[in-house]
């Protein structure tokens, strides 16, 4: 029988195919606009019924207010910083979008990707600390959300000790953190559990198509 327990005297290459980038950063100045951004969320959420489900019907960032601005410019340096990692580098133009969400007791998201983007994002603005529900009563953290191994059939066979092997990926983000993803990734945002609201305003990266973008095949 042959065993793993021991390192090869040889040097292996290893290459990673098509991995699964997940961009997160807290964003400076949370702090400065947390404030004024909760209140716009709340009147938004006051004057329009089910905002957070009918996402179209108000683009956020279509506001005339410094917080959306200040939002944006974070938004804008981070799909920069994705694009640079994946190695695009070339001149990209491309479009945002964006909806509030209102979470209350007991809301959550089911599994779901964001067609028809590139990449798609979300700013917690404000999350509960707290669940008001025994840990024992549900398999995740309060509010937290779980990205899904986008590869077909990949969690068949899952070793312990497999850095893929695991084929739901779980955190919870703190306020002030923006988190950057493929739009085509599956996802989903678990009940929140506290009596506390969870506020975060999502949005989607949309290309604006050039000849560029075909790039080589």
């Amino acid at each position: 029988m042959s065993t793993a327990a021991n390192t090869p005297a040889w040097t292996p290459e290893f290459k990673d195919l098509w991995p699964t980038l997940l961009l997160r950063r807290r964003l400076p100045g949370h702090e400065e606009h947390a404030d004024t951004l909760v209140e716009l969320v709340e009147k938004m959420d006051r004057e329009h019924e089910q905002l957070t489900a009918r996402f179209q019907a108000v683009d956020i960032f279509g506001l005339d207010h410094p917080g959306i601005a200040w939002l944006r410019k974070c938004i804008d340096e981070s799909v920069q910083a994705y694009f640079h990692r994946v190695g695009m580098d070339y001149g990209i133009k491309w479009s945002v979008s964006g909806w509030s969400n209102t979470n209350r007791f007991g809301d959550y998201h089911a599994p779901h990707n964001h067609a028809w983007s590139y990449l798609s994002g979300t700013y917690y603005l404000k999350m509960p600390e707290e669940s008001d529900v025994e840990p024992r009563q549900s398999r995740a953290p309060s509010a937290a959300i779980s990205f899904y191994d986008p590869r077909a059939a990949a969690s068949m066979l899952a070793v312990a000790g497999e850095t893929l092997g695991n084929y739901e990926f779980t955190l919870r983000p703190e306020a002030g953190n923006l988190m950057l993803w493929d739009s085509a990734l599956t996802h989903s945002v678990h009940a929140n559990l506290s009596r506390e609201t969870r506020i975060t305003i999502s949005f989607n990266i949309s290309l604006t198509w050039t000849e560029q973008n075909l790039g080589e095949r």
